[in-house]
């Protein structure tokens, strides 16, 4: 196909300038010290054993990667003889797996859509399955494993406004790589409709729904749970989380705090969550400069005291989950700047109503499920922001029931964990 044979030339054009680029990066950012090997696809014996199934699962950062340790963890239960190998492209994405998954699985970063690049880390993993989270689709990873055989499964499926937008040699490159998959599982309806039109075969398509509205549902550990409300202590202060948070976002999100406590005379401690955790440094600073004291939480000690009115900036891995299940109003952040959202139901499998922005392009189908269930506060700006969350924080039985119809949509929608393992297990063979 002309498209592909294009692809890859510009791919390899580009090639010494992406290899300059990660040197450089490896000695100037953290974020990519230690990753080019993995990435150039030399896994030598990292993976694990030999002997068994094994499953690729790849999920480009934290967000997807929730949705996959959902369908990793039911893997593991019904077939425990699989090995699984997960990617990530970012290290905020292998941290989180890490920590949830432990030694269960290999981490590794994943390869560069090279050919070259991809036939190395194919014949390094040798998959019995490759399953793909969400949009992550690579024409020469896809061609690869099936030219070889190996079945490509797209789950979690989406298709983003821009995606479906796609016009001439885009299309034409979806279309030849959506016409490879052995099998689609989409999130809803409509991202169904959107990937036969983009080329995907309809004999091959289904719609399996989010494993998102199951990923709130995994078990919190109760000692790490119980540390956390230690610390915090959201019985004696309400607690507004902020996560996911973007550059432009962390300036509002302060605005909002000093209309609606600092400047009112509400108890309420507030948390900040930046999506990147290597902003931190950058969160604190807006923060001091806001006039508020900054504390990062990977400086509190089990017996560290935070002031009432201190900022709490949250770099760790593994906690907001648990921030956002014993918060009071909880905001999920790339939605009051044109980023297109979070994951909206993180919040609302805890059984917590969620606050977010008008930028919500990326979860559309979640937005509207909250939306339509009476559990999901959009807000315009600021003092739209700062008005809802202070009728919301001093009106105690609207809240709780506004946060009773949160719970309720992600139960009414739950149980598409199972249907993607089924698809995943009826092709490891």
């Amino acid at each position: 196909m002309p498209e592909f044979i294009i692809y890859n030339v510009v791919l390899t054009a580009v090639y010494p300038l992406l290899l300059i680029y990660f040197l450089i990066k490896s000695f100037t950012d953290h974020k990519y010290t230690g990753t080019l090997k993995e990435r150039l696809g030399y896994y030598g014996k990292s993976r694990g054993p030999s002997g068994g199934r094994t499953l690729w699962i790849h999920a480009v950062s934290v967000g997807e990667a929730v949705g996959a340790i959902t369908i990793v963890s039911k893997l593991l239960e019904k077939a425990p003889d699989v090995q699984i190998v997960m990617t990530t492209t970012t290290k905020g994405g292998r941290e989180i797996i890490g920590k949830s998954l432990g030694d269960k699985v290999t981490v590794l970063f994943f390869p560069f859509d090279f050919a070259w690049v991809v036939r190395r880390a194919v014949r390094a993993v040798n998959p019995a399955v490759v399953v793909l989270m969400e949009t992550e689709l690579w024409p020469n990873l896809i061609s690869t494993c099936t030219g070889r055989g190996i079945p490509v499964l797209l789950l979690n499926g989406r298709v983003s406004d821009r995606m479906a937008a796609a016009g001439g040699f885009v299309k034409k490159l979806y279309g030849f790589v959506f016409s490879k998959l052995s099998e689609a599982g989409m999130q809803t309806q409509r991202d169904v409709e959107r990937i036969l039109a983009l080329g995907a075969r309809k004999d091959r398509t289904s719609l399996i729904g989010n494993v998102k509205y199951d990923s709130g549902f995994s078990t919190l550990d109760e000692e790490r749970a119980a540390g956390l409300k230690r610390i915090f202590k959201p019985e004696e202060m309400p607690i507004f989380i902020a996560g996911s948070t973007h550059p432009g976002e962390e300036e509002i999100i302060l605005d909002v705090y000093k209309q609606i406590a600092a400047g009112a005379g509400r108890r309420l401690r507030l948390v900040i969550a930046p999506r990147h955790i290597e902003r931190a440094r950058e969160v604190f600073a807006i923060v001091e400069k806001a006039g508020f004291t900054p504390v990062l939480r990977s400086e509190i000690g089990p017996d560290t005291v935070v002031a009432p009115g201190a900022v709490v900036i949250l770099d760790t891995i593994g906690e907001l989950r648990y921030l956002y299940s014993f918060s009071t109003v909880c905001f999920v952040g790339g939605s009051l700047i044109e980023r297109g959202g979070h994951n909206v139901l993180e919040p609302a499998a805890g059984g917590k109503a969620v606050f977010y922005g008008p930028y919500t392009m990326n979860f559309t189908a979640s937005v509207k499920a909250l939306e339509d269930g009476g559990g999901g506060i959009p807000v315009r700006d600021a003092a739209e922001f700062a008005e809802r969350a202070a009728r919301y924080l001093d009106d105690e039985r609207q809240r709780t029931e506004t946060d009773r119809r949160a719970l309720e949509v992600v139960l009414a929608n739950a149980g598409s964990t199972e249907r993607a393992c089924g698809m995943i297990l009826k092709y490891a063979k």
